[in-house]
């Protein structure tokens, strides 16, 4: 255990000693922990812990930072805890101590929480770039953002933010959705150098200034947040020129710290730090399982400290007939209440008793006069467990061996349209009937699997068709396929339309299971087994997992491409 923890555990104090040894932190090919602890520049501290002691929340004063001030012992032996804003970091004095340099810190942990992944960001909204510092170089390097392609970044798609003489505090709006280079997809971040190459560790012809004309020209260096595209990349043993950390004040900000000489430099990465806000890790923002039951399980991935975490979207409420598992006990619409006295919910809609002669069975099935339902009639009089549905005079799973149409899933052995009937409000799209905010809002789903978001309709589509598809069909690797296609209705039933319809009656003879649904995004299988129509899933997720710094680790995720912690269940009549 680190030194600094069991201090933690001991005072049961908010703090970590600087100069605690950190057996998980990242280290140079030679063994040097990063970042480096403070130093003393000036008469007062620098390093990577005092820059985050000056990073503070919006609307905190200029030149405000969380630094006690020094404690000598011919001073009060209460000394100056530094507290004077909320920031992501404190440092502060002990007493008697060094007069420069603090020798306490709490918040934002420099070593602990360095990490070099993740390397990939997606972007969430219109992205905010602010210097921090630049701290001693002599290089006055650029910053910018780059398309991620799975190669090294061409030199014409390298997209500077800042230019050498921005200095600490410079902001710089990006709006990516209006932005022509912009591919859609994740993105990179990358730091530009004036260094020379045959004299290294000096600025190219004594100009320190770098350009993207003069990198063409032989003149600096463009190092980059996917590691192994860089210049001095030698596999593992590679020098590490940049540090990602997650801020504390804000879920979607980020930290980048870099260091800018090739091969090695004096590994404080105060060479150029900059935030941007707006953005999510490549893997934060897609749906998770929680690994609850129902509307539980559905879950928001985020990156905090470089791991991911699933955060559930919804709550358990109260059972409503409407499809889903809303206790969350793992079963669908039971114990759900009509409002008419005599029906019943099935399949997530309120019916008349059949034996009434209120409710007609469609073609197919037959009255049940025990159940007030519509059975298959080998079914009639047959009673099963209450997990199971009887399927040609057979108790069995419900959805078992179903795939349904595009659109529709399985619940209690019928496929139906969770999304029909439901309104969601402008800017909205419904997903298994739930309304969450649209792709285009800062806060709306994720677009995953290919897909890109339509700014028109907030939705996401797939872009390998040209032309909008017909009713009934769907867009899939660049053509209009059936929502049919590949589907397996329940027994007694037949896909037509996008719709399982029972056996015999018309495509609009009467029945109310819904449109097929136009969601592009994929979606979870129910949990009593049947299979949501082919729906490409969101994509994959490549954060760091817990203790394992540096390591990327890929999870599971369900196929929704959900996103935002503003999502809000919304079903409406």
């Amino acid at each position: 255990m680190r030194r600094a923890a069991a201090i933690a555990a001991v005072a049961s104090a908010a703090f970590v000693s600087l100069l605690a040894s950190n057996s998980f932190a990242l280290a140079q090919p030679d063994g040097t922990v990063i970042p480096t602890g403070l130093s003393c520049s000036s008469g007062s501290p620098s390093g990577l812990s005092a820059t985050f002691a000056c990073a503070c929340a919006a609307g905190t004063a200029a030149g405000v930072c969380n630094i006690g001030a020094a404690c000598p012992g011919s001073g009060p032996t209460t000394c100056d805890p530094g507290t004077n804003a909320t920031c992501e970091s404190t440092i502060w004095h002990n007493y008697n101590g060094n007069t420069c340099i603090p020798e306490n810190h709490s918040g934002l942990d420099v070593q602990a929480e360095a990490a070099t992944t993740p390397e990939t960001f997606r972007p969430t909204c219109a992205l905010t770039f602010t210097i921090l510092t630049r701290g001693t170089s002599q290089f006055k390097n650029t910053f910018g953002w780059y398309n991620v392609t799975g190669a090294k970044p061409d030199p014409s798609d390298l997209h500077p933010m800042f230019a050498c003489g921005d200095a600490a505090g410079k902001s710089v709006v990006l709006d990516l959705s209006s932005e022509p280079a912009y591919k859609g997809g994740e993105i990179g971040f990358f730091m530009l150098t004036p260094e020379g190459h045959p004299n290294t560790k000096m600025c190219a012809g004594g100009d320190c200034c770098p350009t993207l004309a003069r990198l063409a020209g032989g003149a600096g260096y463009a190092f980059y947040s996917q590691r192994a595209f860089n210049p001095d990349n030698t596999g593992s043993s590679s020098y590490i020129h940049l540090l990602t950390y997650n801020s504390h004040l804000s879920k979607t900000k980020f930290y980048f710290a870099w260091e800018d000489l090739f091969s090695g430099g004096d590994n404080n990465f105060t060479d150029l730090v900059a935030s941007v806000d707006g953005v999510q890790c490549g893997g934060g923002g897609q749906t998770c399982d929680t690994t609850q039951k129902g509307i539980c399980a559905l879950g928001i991935t985020q990156c905090a400290a470089g791991a991911v975490t699933c955060t559930a979207i919804n709550k358990a409420t109260a059972e409503t007939c409407n499809g889903l598992d809303d206790d969350c006990n793992g079963k669908v619409d039971d114990g759900a209440k009509c409002a008419k006295s005599g029906d019943q919910c099935v399949n997530g809609k309120c019916v008349g008793p059949c034996a009434s002669g209120e409710f007609k069975c469609d073609p197919g099935k037959s009255c049940d006069a025990n159940s007030g339902l519509c059975v298959d009639p080998a079914c009639v009089n047959k009673t099963c467990p209450t997990d199971q549905v009887c399927r040609n005079g057979a108790c069995v799973t419900p959805c078992d061996g179903v795939v349904c149409p595009y659109g529709t899933r399985c619940v209690g052995d019928a496929c139906v349209n969770l999304c029909a009937g439901v309104t969601c409000k402008t800017g909205e799209v419904c997903r298994e009937g739930i309304c969450f905010g649209g792709c285009a809002s800062c806060s709306g789903i994720s677009c995953g699997g290919g897909l890109k978001c339509d700014a028109k309709t907030s939705d996401c589509v797939d872009p390998t068709c040209t032309a909008s598809c017909a009713a009934g069909t769907h867009c899939k690797a660049g053509s209009c396929v059936a929502d049919c296609d590949g589907a397996k209705c329940p027994d007694g039933s037949t896909c037509a339309a996008g719709a399982c319809v029972p056996n015999g009656a018309p495509v609009d003879g009467g029945i109310d299971l819904g449109d097929a649904a136009s969601n592009p995004d994929g979606s979870t299988a129910d949990a009593g087994g049947g299979a949501i129509g082919d729906q490409p899933a969101a994509s994959a997720c490549s954060c760091d997992v817990p203790g394992a710094a540096g390591a990327a680790a890929a999870l599971p995720f369900a196929g929704l491409g959900l996103l935002a912690a503003l999502l809000r269940r919304r079903r409406r009549a």
